[in-house]
């Protein structure tokens, strides 16, 4: 069935709801933020949405995204293929994997860790590509637009990776509302700039437990290492992934992380997790998998089959 877009017309015209259907937008990530993206651009009617990510469906998606209880075990990218015939690439986004995102005019963070959100800034930079950073936790979001040579680029307001391991929704935990909304104000942005509109040099910041919504102008940095240098240092630096003889996986970040164990016990606590906590590491179980985490943030997984699987577990708690 073809879809009746004539709502549209009267705000954006026939011309501009054409101009949609020419692009093609990427969506870094294909979880809570991702797949509800995915779900907007599609009813929007972009022509083609472009979809990277490397993680299967859980049973705690099932609040926050747009997938069912029939989807648990599926690759996100192939049950997003079925319901919304994206193009779906079952791949880690790295320096590596890149090219994945060469056909997009505009590229959505739908991600979790920034360290890929520094990646994609970089390769941003690059190739001129506009992109817009969304990051959600808890009960609030941010939101920017990011336009190569006009904006202020991701790197003007975090030049490093932080030295301490940011929370994330795992430790952290995110209402199901918050996803939606933040990936709705991103998706009238990418309208905008799919459509020539000018955008603003700003962070969107709203938060639903205080009902605020704040605009910060966001200015270029006059010694932005990536937009102004051009020292585009992320499409080298990867993360060592490495088999250890007794089978475990061992993840260790591009820069070294100082992870402050007692605190995130306090978070596996409060989410009913139970640890092992030493002096060096602390030590718990993420469903089948075993969980040694160091103060440096390197992450030893064990029960993990693939390099996959263990960049998941290491964003879904250092990933910030």
């Amino acid at each position: 069935m073809r879809i009746d877009f004539s709502r549209h017309f009267p705000i954006i015209g026939i011309e501009g709801q054409r101009k949609l259907q020419e692009k093609k937008v990427a969506v870094i990530g294909a979880g809570a933020l991702g797949s509800w993206e995915v779900y907007f651009l599609k009813k929007l009617g972009v022509g083609e949405i472009i979809v990277v990510d490397r993680d299967f469906v859980e049973a705690s998606d099932i609040p926050r995204t747009i997938y069912t209880e029939k989807d648990i075990g599926k690759p996100k990218v192939e049950v997003l293929k079925e319901r919304f015939g994206v193009k779906g690439y079952f791949e880690d986004l790295n320096p590596g994997t890149l090219y994945l995102l060469d056909e997009a005019d505009l590229i959505l963070d739908g991600t979790d860790n920034i360290y890929t959100r520094q990646v994609v800034n970089d390769y941003a930079i690059k190739t001129g590509k506009p992109w817009i950073y969304v990051g959600v936790l808890a009960t609030y979001g941010n939101i920017m637009p990011i336009i190569p040579e006009k904006t202020a680029c991701f790197r003007c307001i975090m030049p490093k990776l932080p030295s301490r391991p940011l929370p994330t929704c795992a430790t952290a935990g995110i209402m199901s509302y918050v996803p939606p909304l933040a990936a709705s104000i991103a998706v009238s942005l990418a309208t905008k700039i799919l459509l020539g509109e000018e955008v603003k040099s700003e962070l969107i910041f709203f938060d639903t437990k205080t009902l605020e919504f704040e605009k910060i102008e966001i200015p270029r940095r006059k010694d932005c290492p990536a937009c102004v240098r051009k020292e585009l240092t992320f499409l080298e630096k990867q993360m060592k992934i490495e088999r250890m003889c007794d089978g475990s996986i061992q993840v260790t970040p591009p820069e070294r992380l100082e992870v402050d164990l007692e605190d995130l016990a306090k978070r596996l606590e409060e989410t009913g997790i139970k640890y092992i906590l030493t002096s060096q590491f602390i030590q718990f179980e993420d469903e089948d998998y075993e969980v040694l985490i160091f103060r440096g943030g390197r992450m030893i997984i064990r029960g993990a089959e693939d390099e996959k699987t263990a960049k998941n577990i290491f964003a879904r708690y250092l990933g910030g």
